[in-house]
């Protein structure tokens, strides 16, 4: 009896010693669909990492940008060392405008910019030496000045307004100068140019009101005049002649 247990236990061993040498297939084949199934979600990230490092790296060189030093010119002459940043909340709380010079610092090589008025902006030498060649009868047709600015990011219901504004001036007379802001960077440039293409659709259609002349950009500003159009030019000077009466019948006397 005891020789048959001490069997069967060994057989159980044995059995035991077999199961430990057999390779766990099963497993291993559940380990790489762990893996096949990790792999999109693993490659999602990466592509989700790279997203956000480039918009990290934009971001950065736009703030670089923002704090970049500039000459500032204030418009009582005085020269300042400033970020573009502060130059910009500067002129916002003056109601002034930060126009960016052509020309760079000569003893840095910084970029220069200059506080200015509205008044300052529209005002050119060539429109005063032009205003001096006009000759008396245009100064007897032409009304005062009327002067108008337009930001870059102005939204569809106020450019109406100021289309409705230069069209009653132009009926009236009046030259209008218009000056378009944009933002320092140029970030505004085809806004800008969008209102121009707008403001002059509208001052030739569905009549002739108006011509753009001496337009002209300085750094993120565009500005230009509107000269009347005389009623003479707009009518054309074609005439109609009266129809001609139908010849009198001439009746004979008998």
């Amino acid at each position: 009896m005891q020789q048959h247990r001490l069997t069967m236990i060994r057989n159980l061993l044995a059995l035991r010693s077999l199961a430990l040498q057999i390779p766990k297939y099963p497993k291993i084949i559940d380990a790489s669909k762990m893996q096949s199934q990790q792999m999109p979600s693993l490659t999602f990230h990466r592509y989700l990492t790279q997203a956000t490092t480039t918009k990290t790296k934009s971001d950065e060189q736009k703030a670089n940008r923002q704090q970049q030093k500039i000459t500032l010119i204030s418009p009582n002459q005085s020269i300042s060392i400033t970020t573009l940043d502060e130059a910009q909340k500067l002129a916002k709380r003056r109601d002034l405008h930060l126009l960016r010079l052509q020309q760079p610092d000569a003893k840095t090589g910084r970029i220069m910019f200059k506080l200015v008025t509205t008044a300052e902006m529209l005002a050119d030498e060539s429109e005063g030496k032009g205003a001096a060649k006009s000759t008396t009868g245009d100064k007897g047709n032409k009304k005062s000045e009327k002067s108008l600015t337009i930001g870059a990011r102005i939204t569809d219901h106020d450019l109406a307004s100021r289309l409705k504004n230069i069209t009653k001036w132009l009926n009236k007379r009046h030259e209008v100068r218009i000056l378009i802001q944009g933002n320092a960077s140029g970030a505004d440039e085809g806004n800008a140019e969008r209102i121009v293409k707008t403001i002059e659709a509208t001052i030739k259609e569905p009549q002739i009101l108006g011509k753009i002349v001496q337009k002209r950009q300085k750094g993120s500003f565009i500005k230009f005049s509107i000269m009347p159009v005389a009623a003479a030019v707009e009518a054309g000077t074609t005439t109609t002649t009266p129809p001609l009466s139908p010849p009198l019948a001439t009746v004979k006397q008998s």
